[in-house]
């Protein structure tokens, strides 16, 4: 056996260590969901003859340590990541108005409204009863007080969302320097060292799948290893290169994602916890504040324009019984002042103490007061009589009951995308997992093949010590 024995023992020796040390290093982050095992791919080494050429026989080397993983099974999880969010943020938005509007306890502006309706069928039958207006007054502030909550808290869950999105955008930002830096690192690293940066681009990997869960992106690496990132054709990251984006004010008040260099709107085409949050403040927030709106201001003015027309106790006639500002109805909704004195509710349509037509007038419009569907044509979902009309009980319902269904469509859609994100996963880590069963095998097969290049080390030695000093001794 030639001195060149003991360089293929050498070389298997190093390509087996470098196995173990991977194999140590997949076992170590066996419980890092972002990791993906990484493998030791062993070629034969080849070294130069004398007349040139490769000579066979000449050990092994250390190729690559390659990580398994399915790059079009990445792809397709980050793209149903972006839906995720989206129908994820909406279902919660959803949520979050259902118990505004608090109709599942008995506190909810459904029960306001059947207190202040009873307090007009009781002041119709005792007209002259002090005590039926102070109960009628006192309903009706219940009734105003309720309006006010549902529209200032719809107006401060608009605020916080305005804050996530601003809160989102800077998480983005954050990220897309994180992934340029990585890129650097990455390119210096394999560029350098002809080595594959492996924990760095599970880190780059990490980023990029949150990144695909914000907003909907497009990738690809280059030839450099490095990862280019974009949206709609316009890079948000390429190379070191970073575009970053911002929230702007619109004319109506509410943050919109642009870019921060041109101010351009950023069009998230309906995908990514951004797209669900501003979809939910601008459509769904905003319906249900203006459903809320239009009932309130419909049924004030059908009240005052009879009320107007009626005797109070103290023959005063003329009075509005609610006041409103025109541009937010509900969050303005109160009592005219003037009917803190009792007498002056009108009850009575010709003056006399026992007349309670007006009491009874305003009490029908429970029966006659009508909302068309014209008015809600805008809306994804209208009402749902088919173009009818609707009386006003029945449109509080109608509104508490498109509300539900909404929230459950959004519920399931995210149900159905997590469950199918879930399936996708559970199939990358059959791929890209680390198995410690497998591991462990692959450590014995490793370890015996180290062992066995230790053995030929040592004969190797033994056979040239015998040559060095033993031959040519005999006789001496």
């Amino acid at each position: 056996m030639s001195f060149g024995g003991l360089y293929i023992s050498l070389s298997g020796i190093y390509a087996n260590k470098k196995a173990l040390d991977t194999i140590s290093h997949n076992i170590a982050n066996a419980n890092n969901k972002s990791y993906v095992r990484q493998s030791v791919i062993h070629a034969e080494a080849g070294l130069k003859g004398i007349a040139g050429g490769y000579r066979i026989g000449s050990g092994v080397t250390v190729q690559q340590i390659r990580q398994i993983r399915d790059e079009f099974l990445d792809l397709k999880i980050r793209n149903e990541k972006s839906a995720f969010g989206y129908f994820n943020i909406k279902s919660e938005i959803l949520g979050e108005i259902e118990v505004i509007f608090n109709e599942i306890t008995s506190s909810g502006l459904q029960k306001a409204m059947d207190d202040f309706w009873n307090g007009w069928s009781e002041l119709y039958k005792e007209p002259e009863s002090l005590t039926m207006r102070a109960l009628l007054y006192e309903s009706a502030e219940t009734l105003r007080a309720t309006a006010y909550n549902i529209s200032q808290q719809l107006n401060n869950l608009r605020e916080n969302i305005n804050r996530e999105i601003l809160n989102k955008s800077e998480e983005i930002n954050e990220i897309l320097k994180e992934i340029a830096s990585l890129n650097k690192s990455i390119k210096k690293l394999e560029g350098i060292n002809s080595a594959t940066a492996n924990d760095l681009r599970d880190l780059r990997n990490e980023k990029l799948d949150r990144l695909a869960e914000l907003m909907p992106v497009k990738y690809y690496e280059n030839n450099d290893g490095e990862i280019v990132v974009s949206i709609n054709g316009r890079d948000l990251v390429n190379g070191e290169n970073v575009n970053l984006v911002k929230v702007s004010i619109n004319e109506n008040g509410n943050g919109e994602l642009c870019w921060k260099v041109t101010g351009e709107r950023v069009d998230l085409k309906g995908s990514g916890e951004l797209a669900g949050y501003i979809e939910a403040r601008d459509r769904l927030v905003e319906e249900y504040k203006n459903r809320l709106d239009i009932l309130v201001k419909t049924l004030a003015d059908n009240i005052n324009q009879i009320h107007r027309t009626g005797y109070g106790l103290d023959g005063s006639q003329g009075n509005d019984f609610f006041i409103y500002d025109e541009r937010d109805p509900s969050g303005t909704l109160r009592i005219n002042p003037e009917l803190s004195d009792f007498n002056k509710i009108a009850a009575s349509s010709t003056g006399l103490r026992g007349d309670g037509q007006i009491a009874k007038e305003i009490l029908d419009l429970r029966e006659k007061l009508m909302f068309n569907d014209y008015e809600f044509e805008k809306y994804e979902y209208p009402l749902s009589n088919d173009g009818g009309t609707l009386k006003i009980d029945e449109f509080y319902r109608d509104l508490v009951l498109n509300l539900s269904i909404r929230r459950q469509e959004a519920v399931n859609m995210a149900q159905n995308q997590e469950l199918l994100i879930s399936q996708m996963d559970e199939r990358k880590q059959e791929i890209s997992g680390v198995s410690l069963d497998e591991e462990m095998a692959n450590m014995l097969t490793y370890q015996h093949s180290y062992i066995a290049n230790s053995r030929v080390i040592n004969a190797i030695d033994q056979m040239i010590d015998n040559m060095i000093n033993k031959m040519g001794v005999v006789g001496r």
